[in-house]
């Protein structure tokens, strides 16, 4: 079953609406907005933030029913936020907000859509390149380069860390065959011997909690990029940003040297489609529950969600917050950038 009609039936069973109608509701009692949020497979250890927050919005909102539904990555989202089979996703990034209102990247077929809203910081994730120990011994694959020829998973299809491999792959000319799959199917491949290794996104310190169970059968290495490819994977796209792994910076493989790897602030997005009430009240018990979601999902522990968001959207690229985060910044005091400010946003007196 692909992807895209997995999700389709997930919230057929729910009983969804189409994003932010009203279910049955008792009269004079204000109307309970079924919400479907997107997110990645149960098999991903980034499923728990997914489920920590429907359940947080819920318990400080409960006129707001928030259905968590398994999915691809941050494009594949924003596809059925636009198709209105979703409402927001728990998969985005300034890059990715910038492809889908361009129409660039993997957001070419649908063409350019506006209306993608950036709320808040889920954590800075790694784009991590996970590689079997025992292929990485015996063939000497130290890096990026040493994956040439070699058959490896660049991630889920629609999601920013396959696009982001993909164009790696071309622009260093480095000859990998790419065999795009869900992470069921790609670890699989990594188990069986079919895949050289596979990139997931993660926690910059730590192993994905869904690659650490890998890793107890099937020992894995990480490996990453030169100084030199990832300065001109930069150059060719200021979003793609980088960060320097030291010697010992992963938990999990405290042997392993110093690396170059892709990283991402990743954010909750939505569209303008959702009410700037809505956006508000998802903010606000957000806010409430934020300590609870980091008990959760411990990536996001340290992480100010509106604060640091802000700070990770870099000017020129036109991109937008949802006006309901706006109106919440401007509540608790926080200075919005003009720049960040949705056309459609109402100020609340």
């Amino acid at each position: 079953m692909n992807i895209g009609l997995k999700i389709l039936l997930v919230v057929g069973a729910a009983g969804l609406f189409l994003p932010g109608a009203a279910a049955g509701q008792t009269a004079g009692a204000p109307a309970l907005v079924n919400l479907s949020l997107g997110s990645v497979s149960s098999s991903s250890g980034i499923y728990a933030f997914a489920i920590s927050l429907s359940n947080v919005v819920r318990k400080h909102d409960p006129g707001l029913m928030v259905t968590a539904v398994e999915g691809g990555g941050g494009f594949d989202h924003a596809k059925l936020m636009k198709q209105g089979v979703l409402d927001w996703s728990i998969s985005g990034s300034p890059s990715v907000a910038a492809a889908v209102r361009e129409g660039t990247d993997n957001f070419k077929k649908e063409g350019a859509w506006e209306p993608i809203r950036l709320m808040f910081m889920r954590n800075m994730s790694v784009a991590r390149i996970y590689v079997r120990a025992d292929v990485a011994k015996k063939e000497s694959i130290r890096g990026w380069s040493g994956l040439a020829g070699r058959k490896f998973s660049p991630g889920i299809p629609g999601t920013r860390d396959m696009t982001r491999a993909m164009e790696a792959n071309r622009a260093l000319g480095t000859g990998i065959r790419m065999v795009p799959g869900s992470m069921e199917d790609s670890m699989r491949g990594l188990r069986e011997g079919n895949l050289a290794g596979m990139v997931k996104g993660g926690p910059p310190n730590h192993m994905d909690a869904g690659m650490l169970e890998c890793h107890f059968t099937t020992p894995l290495t990480v490996i990453g990029f030169t100084r030199e490819e990832a300065a001109k994977l930069q150059a060719l796209d200021p979003l793609n940003t980088f960060v320097e792994t030291p010697a010992g910076g992963i938990v999990e493989i405290p042997d392993l040297g110093a690396l170059f790897e892709m990283t991402s602030p990743v954010m909750v997005i939505s569209s303008s489609r959702m009410s700037q009430e809505i956006g508000y009240r998802i903010m606000k018990a957000v806010h409430r529950g934020w300590d609870e979601i980091a008990s959760a999902y411990p990536p996001c522990r340290d992480v100010k969600p509106i604060e640091d968001a802000f700070a990770a959207t870099p000017p020129g690229k036109e991109l937008r917050f949802h006006a309901g985060v706006v109106q919440f910044a401007h509540e608790i005091g926080l200075s919005v950038p003009e720049r960040l400010v949705p056309a459609e946003y109402r100020p609340v007196k």
